[in-house]
């Protein structure tokens, strides 16, 4: 009998419980790289629904930014992500964790612009625009919830083609944010996965005060620092 995750055993399984999914995955797959090219591998997506008959989470693409500069593509999880326009969910959500540079996430010290209204958000227009082409035109934007910022508890969406990742997103729990900005992705729940090259920005505004955001360590832990400090970034899109 196929193990099931501990919902479907208090419960019952349920058919194609995204839950199972997971479980059975990461029992079994072991990450590689994707040995097809881009235009196959977004063929792959947009006409297959399920996506872990082929690829599992971890597998990775190495791609050329418009700067020349090689990075992974590594894909993080499946299903997980609100599509903006029309019902459902993102069939995968990749990220890019190793880019070169640092940011503010902000020109003055405050956290108050939540994610909405940051600098850093409007940088990632610039990123975006550094991605392959056909990345760039089959990315699903998709809803990003967010705290509003100076210690507020408010909760509030935008809709973003690229993103910096939430404390939760990556940690799985929260230490320095708000409840309520999204759920951990699959990838970052093992220990390794949450290895990061240099400290990178989070888009969590930290909750006990108004000039902050939160940020990840290397070591996959989180902390928080004054919004007009450089610091690198990882960050995510949908296909």
């Amino acid at each position: 009998m196929e193990a099931k995750c501990s919902f479907c055993d208090l419960f019952g399984e349920k058919p194609h419980c995204h839950n199972c999914k997971i479980f059975k995955k990461t029992k079994t797959h072991v990450p590689q790289e994707i040995d097809c090219s881009l235009e196959e591998l977004v063929e792959y997506i947009n006409t297959h629904e399920d996506v872990t008959e082929r690829f599992g989470v971890g597998d990775y693409k190495t791609i050329e930014l418009y700067t020349g500069e090689k990075v992974k593509m590594i894909l993080l999880d499946t299903d997980k992500d609100d599509l903006a326009e029309g019902e459902g969910n993102a069939k995968t959500t990749f990220g890019i964790l190793t880019y070169d540079g640092l940011f503010r996430m902000n020109k003055e010290n405050t956290n108050r612009t939540s994610w909405k209204d940051c600098e850093m958000r409007t940088r990632m227009e610039r990123i975006f625009r550094l991605l392959p082409e056909i990345i760039r035109n089959n990315i699903k934007p998709v809803v990003k919830r967010t705290s509003a910022g100076g210690g507020s508890r408010e909760i509030i969406m935008t809709t973003d083609k690229c993103f910096l990742f939430s404390e939760v997103e990556i940690r799985g729990e929260v230490q320095y944010s708000r409840p309520g900005e999204g759920e951990q992705y699959e990838y970052f729940v093992s220990d390794e996965g949450r290895n990061f090259d240099d400290y990178k920005w989070l888009r969590s505004p930290y909750c006990s005060g108004s000039l902050n955001f939160c940020y990840v360590v290397s070591t996959g832990s989180s902390s928080n620092y004054i919004a007009n400090y450089s610091l690198g970034v990882a960050f995510g899109f949908c296909l």
